[in-house]
């Protein structure tokens, strides 16, 4: 089956399923949901970086002028019972003009990383990155992160990462290797204390590789791009091909385990300007290859086997066209990957009203899943500048977003494909193609594969969906085959139940023996001679 999405007025997609001779079905997929500043600003920039973990989301305002011009600030929302609400809005304890808190943000249950990557603490531009955490519904800044050998100008937050208890920090503009070669610092948490565990740089470090302009960690695993690198076109001057690394731990250390090259790599694609990476899989966006036309953008998907990285697929979009920068941002949570093309349009050409994709990966190969866009996208708008996924729920910023101004907003989508089929899981509901008997959305067949409900006769219907007359939580009829309860009638409900609900008489034996007395009839237990269906008054029972 192919695919078509398309933009409606009222819901974020159609999507068409077509079905051969049988002609198109469709199906409308849920509406996102728009997150908001509650102090929203004209200029704020609200939705220039996004991190989502389970059901909390970080959206970075980092234009917001709370502390000053450009002081910049962050917004957490949470989701209970598929409602997201503003939690709390972070701002820097020592805030102040022009820092650009917010330009990336990173959260990890419940602690968050906020980079300022214009601060000054150690020289003007020097930067730093604030950790907050959570405690029930409140947060609170738990420590300023700035590098052991901070410099003016380093960026020093530019770009974050925490996974857990380990956060990683980009500083795209020092020096240590020639002006602006860049640099990546790794900060673990112990005892509620961070340390600088570690500054990572290239191995082949060069001057303007603006090696940390994004970074990623996964628990071991760490990547970070250098989007200017040129090894890929050695013979131009300033070919800005691009590049990833990868960086593994091994007890406290980090050793560079790989440098990650576009397969068909040319100059100018910025390669590594974004990156993501979920154990074993990472994606690397290049936003100006020029595959689909100037500046149409791509990202690439490698996988590790053992300590080898191998390039798996070029992503690009269906309906690429020049100009769109696919690959502006990218996300990735297991399976399912996220890619931003913030000037996508819809129908005007350069209106850059933006849009983002849904690939799922089923064995080696990923598919286009569907096309993200704004229920209410708009020319300027940049939806997709920024995207973050975890599990099915993705969210993706644009930065353009007109709510009486421009102050940007983010969307909230479900991207569920539960069954890697290429079709999202509201439209296999939708157009019955799978069941949904106890209708929390998610397909029976990939809840009973993944063993979240269980299916005790094997006949692919949830138990919970099953009749349960006695209510123990296990079917009928695997009570009755596991020897749990009798059906002496042969009517496929236990006898309890039977005689509870009044199918059956017990009235055999003064206050009954738990057995349905037309079974003792015939059995010959007892003898029906009124021919009522139980024994008669006086009838002794036969020897």
């Amino acid at each position: 089956m192919q695919r078509h999405c398309c933009l409606v007025a009222v819901v974020a997609c159609v999507c068409g399923l077509s079905a051969g001779a049988d002609g198109q079905v469709s199906c409308q997929l849920e509406e996102a949901v728009n997150l908001t500043a509650s102090d929203a600003t004209a200029g704020d920039d609200f939705g220039r970086s996004m991190s989502v973990s389970g059901d909390t989301a970080v959206v970075g305002a980092h234009l917001d002028d709370d502390a000053g011009s450009n002081s910049g600030s962050a917004y957490v929302f949470v989701r209970s019972e598929g409602v997201w609400t503003e939690q709390q809005e972070l701002t820097a304890s020592d805030a102040a003009a022009f820092d650009r808190f917010g330009n990336s943000v990173s959260v990890s249950g419940n602690t968050a990383v906020v980079g300022a990557w214009r601060d000054d603490d150690a020289g003007s531009d020097s930067g730093s990155a604030y950790v907050f955490v959570r405690n029930g519904s409140v947060w609170t800044e738990h420590q300023k992160l700035t590098a052991s050998d901070a410099g003016a100008v380093d960026f020093f937050g530019v770009s974050v990462s925490v996974s857990g208890n380990t956060a990683v920090v980009g500083a795209v503009h020092d020096d240590d290797a020639g002006s602006n070669s860049g640099s990546a610092y790794v900060f673990v948490r112990s005892g509620g204390v961070w340390t600088e565990q570690q500054k990572l740089t290239a191995s082949d470090g060069e001057p303007r590789d603006e090696f940390g302009f994004s970074v990623s960690v996964s628990g071991d695993t760490a990547v970070v791009g250098a989007r200017f690198d040129d090894d890929a076109c050695p013979s131009v001057l300033n070919c800005s091909a691009g590049s990833a690394y990868v960086f593994v731990r091994n007890g406290e250390v980090w050793t560079e385990q790989q440098k990650l090259t576009a397969s068909d790599a040319a100059s100018f694609d910025s390669f590594g300007v974004s990156v993501a990476v979920s154990g074993n899989t990472a994606v690397v966006g290049a936003v100006f290859d020029a595959d689909a036309g100037s500046n149409s953008g791509s990202a690439y998907v490698f996988v590790r086997s053992g300590s080898v990285w191998t390039e798996q697929q070029k992503l690009t979009a269906s309906d690429a066209a020049a100009g769109d920068l696919f690959g502006i941002s990218v996300a990735d949570s297991g399976d399912t990957a996220v890619v931003g093309a913030s000037k996508n349009c819809l129908q005007n050409p350069n209106c850059g009203s933006g849009s983002a994709y849904v690939f799922v990966r089923s064995g080696s190969v990923w598919t286009e899943l569907r096309k993200l866009t704004a229920p209410d996208g708009a020319a300027g708008d940049e939806f997709g500048y920024s995207v973050s996924v975890s599990g099915d729920t993705a969210v993706v910023g644009a930065i353009g977003d007109v709510a009486g101004f421009p102050s940007g907003s983010a969307y909230v989508f479900r991207v569920a494909d539960c069954n890697t089929n290429g079709i999202p899981d509201e439209c296999d509901l939708a157009n019955d193609y799978s069941a949904d008997c106890n209708l929390n959305d998610i397909p029976d067949e990939c809840e009973l594969a993944n063993g979240t409900i269980l299916d005790c006769n094997t006949n692919e219907i949830p138990d919970e969906c099953e009749p349960d007359c006695n209510g123990n939580s296990s079917a009928d009829d695997c009570d009755i085959a596991a020897g749990a309860s009798s059906d002496c009638n042969k009517n496929s409900n236990p006898d309890e139940c039977d005689i509870a609900d009044g199918t059956s008489l017990d009235v055999f034996r003064r206050g009954g023996d738990g057995i349905p007395d037309e079974c003792q009839i015939m059995s010959f237990d007892s003898i029906d001679s009124n021919l009522r269906g139980h024994r008669g008054r006086g009838q002794r029972k036969r020897e």
